[in-house]
């Protein structure tokens, strides 16, 4: 179809579902309140880039979006769909972040529908496989695994905007392994929280929030409008930190 604009199609498809279903988080059309043109991302545990290519979409060709996913096969057929890691303004990387480098194991879950990459976690001092446990078996896949410090290096990173986490349990990790970008930039932060995944690392939600509030972070989750909030709740997955304007 001539003149198709298929990157803005797919955003506005894709908050159309997040908005009147259960299929996709609610809050994926907020990310226009949290990034605009111009702005540097990070997305970490990227999957089928869902939220790589609103990111895309909303910075523009000026910006940039770093997608990080170690799982090739994370999603074949909505990878392809959403083509995300193909966009122009970003740079895929197939690898995973934690608190230190090396090559690791990825438990890859599976069930009666196959691989459920969406529920992979890094198994780098894990307790066993905790929320999985409804899983009739697991898989390890060896992935490199870097640090956002790291790969704030190798890519040569000079701004920091935005950094989206969801990487089922081993967020906290993940901070701890960007520890100087995160002091550097003070980007806002979009990321899931749910103890059920935390556990499996031995540490809880308070401990995510605790770690970003003595860096001046304000926590935020989404009620019709992102309000300041005091903790996480259990009926709640998503939450943004921001650093308040001085």
């Amino acid at each position: 179809m001539p003149g198709l604009n298929r990157p803005a199609l797919t955003h506005a498809l894709t908050n159309l579902v997040a908005r009147h279903t259960r299929f996709l988080d609610n809050e994926l059309p907020t990310m226009r309140t949290l990034v605009k043109r111009g702005d540097v991302c990070v997305d970490v545990g990227s999957a089928a880039g869902v939220y790589t290519q609103a990111l895309s979409h909303l910075v523009g060709p000026s910006g940039l979006v770093h997608s990080v996913e170690p799982l090739s096969f994370s999603h074949p057929l909505w990878t392809r769909v959403l083509a995300a890691k193909e966009r122009p303004n970003v740079r895929y990387h197939p690898i995973a972040l934690g608190a230190e480098p090396g090559r690791m194991a990825m438990r890859v879950p599976f069930g009666p529908g196959g691989a459920a990459t969406s529920r992979s976690f890094l198994d780098w001092h894990s307790q066993g496989v905790g929320s999985n446990d409804e899983f009739t078996h697991h898989a390890d896949v060896m992935v490199d695994v870097l640090t956002l410090d790291g790969l704030a290096e190798k890519v040569g990173l000079t701004r920091l905007d935005f950094l989206k986490i969801d990487v089922e349990g081993g967020e906290l990790h993940v901070l701890h392994g960007g520890v100087q970008t995160v002091e550097k930039y003070l980007p806002k932060m979009y990321m899931e929280i749910e103890e059920r995944h935390t556990a499996r690392y031995e540490y809880g939600p308070d401990d995510i929030v605790k770690w970003l509030r003595e860096r001046g972070y304000t926590m935020y989750s989404w009620r019709n409008g992102w309000h300041a909030t005091d903790r996480v709740h259990d009926h709640v997955n998503n939450y943004v930190f921001r650093v308040p304007p001085r």
